[in-house]
């Protein structure tokens, strides 16, 4: 067996320990950028790198995100955009986008949306950031990663709807540059048909509490003392 060919084996079984799908499921992520800055082809791509590791936090609720390298073929789509697509031949005599135009920052969105950065809370993650500050919060997980050449550090922090309720297959995926500039920042969910194995968790974590209830009903009852 070549090295490939056993981590591609040591992969799948480390899938099928934590309940994660193998190969031959289909899984879809809706993915919300954040920044009034188009992601890049390179950005998109680079979400493969955590893709596993927030399917892993959304079965097993562990917030280590260990790093799982993904073998599968993923692919993209973009749904809707608010930057107009311009030829590149048009593009020099054409003028910026309006988004575009000011300080890279978070978009506002528009007051019909209601249901984005306005209904829920993040860990602070500023545009430019002291790496170390976002390390000393316990609420983020921060790695490092190495995309087209250069290093990138990578910040996955859960989302709430408020102070204390953190709201489940909900997450902020945000990337800086070694001088602590961002590079991305988007939000991130599982389609709700791409969670089968959620429910076999569901109902494993159901039936041992069932077989320990059982177990517990089934002990032998403590002996009686004679009376005096």
């Amino acid at each position: 067996m070549g090295p490939q060919a056993e981590d591609e084996y040591n992969y799948y079984q480390f899938l099928q320990a934590v309940d994660l799908p193998l190969p031959s499921h289909v899984l879809q992520m809706f993915v919300t950028n954040l920044r009034n800055r188009p992601l890049s082809s390179t950005n998109i791509d680079s979400i493969r790198e955590s893709f596993l590791s927030l399917y892993h936090n959304l079965i097993t609720g562990s917030k280590e995100y260990p790093s799982i390298q993904y073998y599968g073929f993923f692919h993209s789509r973009e749904l809707s955009t608010p930057f107009p697509h311009i030829p590149l031949e048009r593009r020099e005599n054409r003028a910026p986008c309006p988004l575009t135009a000011g300080p890279s920052g978070l978009m506002v969105p528009p007051a019909r949306s209601g249901s984005s950065l306005q209904t829920v809370l993040t860990p602070n993650l500023p545009e430019k950031a002291d790496l170390t500050a976002l390390k000393t919060d316990r609420r983020n997980c921060v790695c490092n990663l190495e995309l087209d050449g250069r290093a990138v550090t990578r910040v996955i922090s859960p989302v709430y709807r408020s102070e204390n309720i953190e709201l489940k297959n909900r997450w902020r995926l945000t990337d800086y540059n070694a001088d602590g500039h961002t590079l991305m920042s988007v939000f991130c969910r599982f389609h709700k048909d791409s969670t089968p194995c959620l429910k076999t968790q569901n109902k494993r974590g159901k039936r041992k509490a069932a077989e320990e209830e059982s177990s517990s009903s089934t002990l032998t009852p403590p002996k009686k003392l004679p009376r005096l």
